[in-house]
């Protein structure tokens, strides 16, 4: 008989059990609900199904609780992935989700969201227009005479105006956050807290890296935090370029150097993050040579007729991001991560 066991902590047998399973994702990982609860102080729930003694499957959550967008149980917030970790048909995958729905209510939730990267035979509301943006990966060689004449030229243009990528460490993520939370305000979006990246780096220790891109005169102009499971390296969407510096190339020297990494170092995979469709970042990574994989995200509504959550009616917040743009800086890093703590995406 399946039992579903409630956790508040992540232990050796979770993951293990991540490790070990061939559909895990790094969103699985334990880590991931300590960072959140460290960083923004939510609640991680650890959803295991057993039966007999032997696990058969997990499910990891994180009450978001917002006065602004209505509380949510996620499986994950600020990742691409997440949600139900069992084999293929195992009778674990139905309890856990009832598990979730339930647990969901009684925490006053308005609704569950599971980013699953593969489907799950659960009911709710399904999501088509995200994908994931997948690139195999072989030898050095094989990747740059993969690629377009328009892309290796300009990597060629960024490395002879003296654009370079450097790999580095937290010591350096102050250079990375004055980019990164430019281009945040740049688009709209309300930065994550400096500490957000800190604290990834601390409990990830080496599956985390910084990827930084400086001009001539070793400005930082870009940078990326790159992430490292199993045989693919990712960059789940902590990547900017400032757009004063467009002209000098500096994302296509950044995506290069991640490729080029990644061939030496045995990865299988580049995992470019996931993009709409429709977005321009859909476009900018299928020219890479990446090909979209579904995203078959899973949304179940546990208060009827409430709003719905910001990652299914972006629209609705159009007016706010054009204002935010026009936001100065210190301000919107002021602002920005008590907002972001409460945005899922």
């Amino acid at each position: 008989m399946i039992r579903i066991e409630h956790r508040d902590r992540g232990e050796k047998a979770w993951d293990h059990f991540v490790d070990q399973h061939p559909r895990a994702t790094m969103a699985h990982l334990s880590a991931w609900g300590r960072i959140v609860q460290r960083t923004y102080g939510h609640q991680p729930i650890y959803l295991t199904a057993e039966d007999g003694g032997d696990l058969l499957g997990v499910l990891p959550l994180i009450l978001i609780r917002s006065r602004l967008f209505g509380h949510r149980l996620v499986s994950m917030p600020f990742l691409d992935y997440g949600g139900v970790l069992t084999d293929p048909g195992s009778p674990a995958e139905a309890p856990l989700v009832q598990s979730a729905i339930e647990l969901a209510r009684k925490r006053g939730a308005y609704s569950l969201g599971l980013r699953q990267f593969h489907p799950a035979g659960c009911a709710g509301t399904g999501a088509d227009d995200r994908v994931t943006m997948l690139l195999p990966l072989g030898t050095v060689a094989q990747a740059w005479n993969a690629l377009s004449s328009e892309r290796r030229n300009r990597v060629r243009k960024g490395e002879k105006g003296g654009v370079t990528a450097t790999w580095c460490g937290a010591d350096d993520l102050d250079e990375f956050y004055g980019v990164f939370a430019t281009n945040m305000r740049d688009l709209g979006s309300p930065v994550h807290s400096r500490r957000f990246f800190t604290v990834m780096f601390e409990d990830l220790g080496d599956a985390a890296r910084l990827l930084l891109v400086r001009d001539r005169h070793q400005r930082a102009v870009g940078g990326a935090i790159v992430l490292l499971f199993r045989d693919t390296i990712i960059v789940p969407g902590w990547v900017s370029s400032l757009r004063t510096a467009f002209a000098l190339c500096p994302n296509f020297v950044l995506y290069w150097e991640v490729i080029r990494f990644g061939c030496d170092h045995g990865y299988r995979v580049f995992d470019l993050g996931r993009s709409f469709r429709n977005a321009g970042t859909f476009e900018f990574k299928r020219q890479w040579g990446a090909t979209p994989w579904p995203l078959p995200w899973i949304s179940v509504e546990t208060v009827a007729g409430a709003v719905p959550s910001v990652d299914r009616d972006a629209r609705r917040w159009s007016p706010f991001v054009e204002a935010w743009k026009h936001f100065p800086v210190p301000v919107a890093n002021a602002v920005g991560p008590w907002i972001r703590r409460q945005v899922p995406n």
